[in-house]
């Protein structure tokens, strides 16, 4: 192994002293520093050491190329800073072969250094690292260096420090505060660049761009019969560029073509030679300056370069390409529809219809079964973007702080006044009943469980001495203690009205700024939801500006703009309450929730994840503490939901499914929904179902949708369960995304009720359904509802729109057929088909290119089909290859046959001449005895 020209070494410490000898412990390297020499304090710490003059002829840094004593000392604070505050300290070395730095002029051969210029290498490439790394920040970063020139090899030492700890990288885990990998690379790369030039990279981009690439547009020639093929092959609707995704599975023949175009081009092959010579000349002059290494760092230059300039010429020959292509198909559209040759069916699979030439059993949308289970998902977390949320009510915190709402001593009871005298007051017996209506912790941290019946007692006592907070709360417990068994909804509905009637009384009488402001919040609530009173948005808005200065009647007007409740949806108008709800005294996490949900989504402001995070964070903490007061079901299922989704804080699991689980048994219907979807999630079927069940009842459309989806499945089938809640899905909702038509649709097809699913379909379809379409398109290619106009009005959005390969392959069968011959869709559809290796779409390519004698592309098709699973194109394919192997045989014996023949007429032939010779040495000799004679 060779030894590198440039050695490169990094590491890092938290530890450091200022006036010790720490640089021991930088530096454990014999060559460099002999330890036994500086065990006194010769040098009080590493900047001393470093700028040494025995070494060194001082420190630099970013911008000076030599700092002063004032300047070390100023370093040492700053070190000390830095090391206080838990940074890292970086040293490295970059150590150069002498004959490296004389061979590049950066060193003469007596020995004088170009300090200056190697100093701007270590400039360069400290300061490209710390560019590069993610970690290390260029405001936040200081650094000095040295040159070493006392040993063998010419030597730069650096430190590296940051001003202040911006990452919680925990020191246990000390590993985390590494330079990246690929941060230390760039320092390499940056100053072996500058130190080699740039010479050779502009001949080698000289030799690409002004040589080779032209040579290649007029090297054509020798190939044409592969870029014949090649242009065949490509998509019919142009876009070749070698990179786009669509190209992918050609790019392996474009590279073939350009190999090819190359080797039979004289002119091309000698620069290509001479492009990958220079190539290895530098993978070997990059071996000898980098070593050879574990990562093999000079390996990676010429594969990379290679790859890259393939790219080019990929694109290249793509471009000279088009205009050929353009010509060929032009030539070769057929005059006539091939179904009009009079063998044009003999190649259709037995289990085509034979009218359409499509499979009629055409799967899903997508190819694995799960893709109603995918979609369905999609539809889940679109549903929490936005109805869930203005359905959830958000009440103030059940245990109002005396320092939030001061009243006046006055303001409680008095002897004089009578025991039913109408007031809102938070007194003991009124704070102990909401503890035992949601659940709470006692002063010491204990949980203190729910009982509702001594809830009831207390509240039912403090609502008859007058306090209307209580008869308020009297209508929500009764509401929560409704179920199938015992309907208290009457009873809930009689005490709010109650309710809102002493709200009312209680602004009669002229109440205080605090009571006026509060009392005019809460009888804003009731119009905005509805209760005790018949909803009216105009009403509520009216009191929540009555309310003036209050941050919950605010964050209710935000809700109502954002909502759209009695007035346009205006996010601007929604974030501009929610701001002044936080800038009113007092936490408001509901407030910051919502701006949380604004930065996310963008929704009134730019979006802006940092401040979406900071409101989301300041929300759970909000959340948090009115939940240590009480387990009120709204803010537990706010909690469960932002420990669900990662809001403000990390996904945690266990947390969510706490307090979704404890608003749920406090009646959410919001909590039942979400912790049902956890279940499901979980495979917890049954428990989802009866999650679902009680969420529904209380009328969550979304719960209903669920259960209609639990009951089309195989475990659960229950055709007439499913078809009743999807029918309360449908009452209850806009179905805004055509699911709930769609899914009902799908039901009905599957009992045969064609002409309601087709309404449900077109319904659906109407609103950019692309599933329903896709259903429309199958069932109009049935015998049921056969229309092939609208087959294609359906299948085309799935197919443009959703690249489905199934609606791609249809329309291409139809475009084949006579009625509605396009020869140019219905090859661009089944090579998109195609692309998504739908086996049916490339044996349907096979046999469409074999009715226009085109057999190269047939050949490839049929065989892509094949090798795809096809059991017809395997079928052709082995007849095929079985009459190839009767003529080789035939051939063969027909072959030994004439072999033999010729053997025969061989043996005769010499025979015959034999006997002429023969009969000419007896004619010879008969001549000769016969002069003999005479004589």
């Amino acid at each position: 192994m060779s030894t590198p020209a440039v050695v490169f070494s990094l590491g890092f410490t938290y530890d450091w002293a200022i006036g010790g000898y720490d640089f021991l412990e930088y530096m454990d390297r014999p060559e460099a520093f002999d330890k036994t020499r500086h065990l006194n304090d010769e040098y009080k710490d590493f900047i001393d050491y470093m700028s040494n003059s025995e070494k060194s002829d001082g420190l630099f840094n970013a911008q000076s190329d030599l700092l002063t004593e004032s300047d070390k000392e100023k370093y040492r604070q700053l070190e000390t800073v830095s090391r206080d505050a838990g940074c890292p300290k970086y040293y490295g070395v970059v150590s150069f072969d002498n004959n490296f730095l004389i061979e590049n002029g950066l060193m003469t051969s007596d020995g004088k250094l170009d300090v200056h210029g190697i100093k701007e290498l270590g400039r360069e490439g400290i300061n490209a690292m710390i560019s590069t790394s993610n970690k290390l920040d260029n405001d936040n970063v200081y650094w000095t260096g040295a040159i070493h020139t006392n040993t063998d090899n010419i030597h730069i030492h650096f430190s590296i420090c940051e001003y202040e700890r911006r990452e919680d990288r925990c020191k246990v885990y000390r590993d985390k505060d590494c330079i990246e990998v690929k941060a230390f690379d760039k320092l390499k790369s940056k100053i072996v660049n500058r130190v080699l030039g740039s010479d050779y990279s502009r001949q080698l981009t000289e030799l690409e761009r002004e040589s080779i690439k032209p040579a290649l547009s007029s090297g054509y020639g020798g190939c044409a019969e592969q870029l014949i093929r090649l242009a065949d092959k490509l998509p019919s609707e142009g876009g070749w560029q070698y990179g786009r995704p669509k190209m992918r599975a050609y790019r392996d023949d474009i590279d073939k073509t350009v190999d090819a175009v190359i080797a039979s081009d004289p002119q091309l092959s000698s620069l290509w030679k001479q492009y990958n010579d220079m190539l290895d000349s530098r993978t070997e002059y990059l071996r000898k300056i980098y070593g050879e290494g574990e990562r093999h760092l000079y390996a990676t230059f010429k594969p990379n370069r290679l790859e890259d300039f393939h790219k080019e010429l990929g694109n290249q020959l793509l471009d000279d390409l088009a205009p050929l292509a353009e010509q060929l198909r032009a030539s070769a559209l057929p005059q006539a529809h091939p179904s009009e040759n009079e063998n044009s069916e003999q190649f259709l699979p037995p289990q085509y219809d034979e009218d359409t030439g499509i499979i009629m059993d055409m799967p899903e949308y997508s190819q694995p079964n799960s893709f109603d289970e995918e979609y369905y998902n999609s539809l889940y977390a679109s549903m929490d973007a936005h109805p869930p949320e203005n359905e959830v009510w958000f009440d103030e915190p059940p245990i109002i702080e005396a320092n939030l709402y001061p009243y006046p001593q006055e303001f409680h009871p008095s002897e004089k006044e009578t025991e039913a005298s109408l007031r809102i007051e938070w007194t003991d017996r009124y704070k102990q009943a909401l503890d035992l209506m949601y659940g709470s912790r006692t002063a010491d941290g204990k949980e203190l469980p729910k009982d509702l019946p001594a809830a009831l007692e207390l509240l039912s006592q403090e609502s008859n001495s007058g306090n209307v907070l209580a008869t308020y709360d009297l209508g929500k417990l009764y509401h929560i203690m409704s179920d199938e068994n015992n309907d208290h909804t009457s009873l809930s509905e009689q005490n709010y009205k109650a309710a809102l009637d002493g709200f009312q009384k209680l602004l009669d009488k002229q109440t205080s700024g605090w009571q006026h402001s509060y009392i005019c919040y809460r009888v804003g609530k009731m119009y905005d939801k509805g209760l005790g009173t018949v909803q009216d948005y105009k009403a509520a808005r009216e009191y929540y500006e009555k309310a003036g200065e209050n941050r919950f009647a605010y964050f209710s007007l935000g809700n109502m703009y954002k909502f759209g409740s009695g007035v346009e949806v205006d996010m601007t108008m929604a974030v501009s309450y929610y701001e002044k709800a936080l800038a009113c005294k007092g936490d408001m996490p509901f407030a910051s929730y919502a701006l949380g949900q604004a930065y996310e989504l963008g929704q009134g402001v730019k979006a802006d994840e940092q401040k979406a995070t900071q409101h989301y964070t300041q929300a759970l903490t909000g959340f948090t503490a009115i939940y240590d007061k009480s387990h009120e079901d709204s803010i537990s299922y706010r909690l469960g939901t932002m420990y669900l989704k990662g809001k403000g804080t990390d996904v945690d699991l266990a947390k969510a499914e706490k307090y979704l689980l404890e608003s749920a048994d406090n009646g959410n219907n919001q909590a039942q929904y979400q912790l049902g979807k956890l279940r499901l999630a979980q495979d917890r079927i049954d428990e989802a179902e009866q999650l679902f069940i009680k969420s529904a009842e209380k009328g969550n459309v979304y719960s209903a949708f669920s259960l209609g989806r639990i009951y089309m499945t195989e475990e659960k089938w229950d055709d007439s369960k499913a078809e009743q809640f999807l029918k309360q899905y449908l009452a209850g909702s806009d179905d805004e995304l055509g699911i709930g038509e769609y899914a009902l649709g799908k039901l009905y097809l599957s009992q045969d009720r064609i002409d309601e699913a087709e309404q449900l379909l077109i319904s659906s379809s109407e609103k950019e359904n692309l599933y329903a379409s896709y259903k429309l398109g199958k069932l109009y290619l049935t015998d049921r509802k056969l229309d092939y106009t609208k087959a294609v009005k359906y299948l085309k959005p799935c197919a443009d729109k959703a690249d489905n390969e199934y609606a791609q392959y249809a329309l291409g069968c139809i475009y084949l057929k006579k009625e509605h011959y396009d020869r140019k869709l219905a090859e661009k559809y089944l090579l998109e088909s195609s692309g998504h290796n739908n086996s049916s779409a490339q044996l349907k390519l096979a046999l469409m290119y074999r009715e226009e004698q085109k057999y190269r592309q047939s050949d490839y098709w049929m065989r892509l089909a094949a090798q795809n699973g096809n059991e017809y194109a395997q079928k052709i394919l082995a007849e095929r290859h079985e009459q190839i192997r009767m003529k080789l045989h035939l051939g063969a014996t027909a072959n030994s046959v004439m072999r033999r023949v010729c053997s025969n007429m061989q043996t005769k032939a010499q025979q015959l001449l034999a006997q002429v010779e023969r009969d000419e040495q007896e004619q010879k000799y008969k001549q000769a005895i016969s002069q003999t004679y005479s004589r």
